[in-house]
């Protein structure tokens, strides 16, 4: 399978480091898959809505774990604005971090979401890192969890100057970790934590840029 990176060139100020933004399009030759990195677009918030609800019911099954859910409720929260908000400091608490979120789209379709922190924390480098990601469970193990780090990864490389990045995800989630390790990622250690209630183990990649 033939991977092409096509680079698009916008220019557009951003809130820190770079004038210059650029947004990666993943193409994959042979699957009708064109998956593309965007700023939050309330033309995809049905199908927001829909990832919501259907991971919801993931974690009603025990196929997710409360901690790893990755999107808001849309009924209660302004999803658009948030995901703007979150990239200026001064619109956040004091001990938050600010981030760069995305819609990963393929076309028409909302496959999931991407969230680029700054700087890690203290709690940040135990759990979470710099790069979180979700897929909505309606695309899961249809090839998109890969392509969405390696998204992530070109875009991190262009807004922050480090030359690596932290990710982690849960010991027992196999699919996480074979995608991490699928792009680079070195296993440094394994971590305990506790978020909602849960106890799990920890797992603490680097990738190097």
């Amino acid at each position: 399978m033939l991977l092409q990176l096509l680079e698009l060139n916008i220019l557009k100020t951003l809130d820190f480091k770079r004038k210059n933004r650029r947004f990666y399009v993943i193409i994959i030759i042979g699957v009708d898959i064109m998956l593309k990195l965007i700023d939050a677009n309330s033309e995809y918030l049905d199908q927001y809505k829909e990832a919501y609800l259907l991971s919801l019911k993931q974690i009603e099954l025990g196929n997710i774990k409360k901690h790893d859910m990755m999107f808001l409720n849309p009924n209660e929260k302004d999803i658009v604005k948030i995901f703007m908000d979150n990239r200026d400091q001064s619109k956040l608490p004091s001990h938050y971090v600010p981030s760069y979120d995305y819609f990963a789209v393929d076309d028409n379709k909302f496959i999931g979401v991407i969230h680029i922190r700054i700087r890690l924390t203290d709690n940040l480098l135990k759990y979470g890192g710099h790069i979180g990601y979700g897929i909505n469970p309606k695309y899961w193990k249809m090839g998109y969890g890969k392509e969405i780090l390696k998204l992530a990864l070109h875009q991190y490389k262009d807004l922050i100057e480090e030359d690596k990045i932290l990710i982690t995800c849960d010991d027992d989630n196999i699919g996480s970790y074979k995608i991490i390790e699928a792009n680079g990622g070195i296993l440094e250690n394994k971590v305990k934590n506790e978020d909602q209630g849960e106890n799990f183990l920890t797992r603490r990649y680097w990738i190097k840029l």
